[in-house]
């Protein structure tokens, strides 16, 4: 046995809480991309098909509604990470909106090549580094803010 483990047995503690927790857990990485992507998929469907056309592409400014749902989805999906994973709070974050980005804009690429026929205009392609770059500011702050809500945790 390694030091730390003889450690933890002679110190008296429960075997549930000898146990160590790995640094980096796909299972919390999972948990929280899942959340991100629960509000954002059925938000961004509606989005996408309001009325037959993108929210964005009418004259009122109902498709910000749907951008705060998601903009949440992120902020929370990374709060989560950092509460689940204190220790590991940003790696956690980070690699959960990598996932949840991945499937949202493979789903989107989809959708404008299969079912709309349609190309990607260079405005829209800016538009997805923009919120890439967003979606990972969100979920890391989310982290820290996580971290700071765990127990034991500064």
């Amino acid at each position: 046995m390694r030091q730390k483990e003889l450690k933890a047995e002679s110190s008296g503690l429960p075997p549930a809480a000898r146990r160590r927790r790995p640094a980096f857990a796909w299972v919390d990485v999972r948990r929280s991309a899942l959340w991100m992507l629960a509000i954002s998929v059925p938000t961004m469907a509606v989005e996408e098909d309001w009325h037959g056309h993108p929210m964005i592409d009418d004259s009122t400014h109902l498709w910000l509604v749907a951008a705060g749902l998601v903009v949440v989805a992120f902020l929370v999906g990374g709060i989560l990470a950092g509460y689940r994973r204190p220790s590991a709070a940003t790696m956690h974050a980070t690699a959960a909106a990598a996932l949840a980005v991945s499937v949202l804009l493979l789903a989107a690429l989809a959708r404008r090549l299969w079912l709309a026929h349609e190309g990607v205009p260079g405005a829209v392609a800016q538009l997805w580094c923009y919120a890439v770059g967003a979606a990972f500011v969100l979920s890391v702050a989310g982290s820290r803010l996580g971290r700071r809500l765990a127990p034991g945790h500064r």
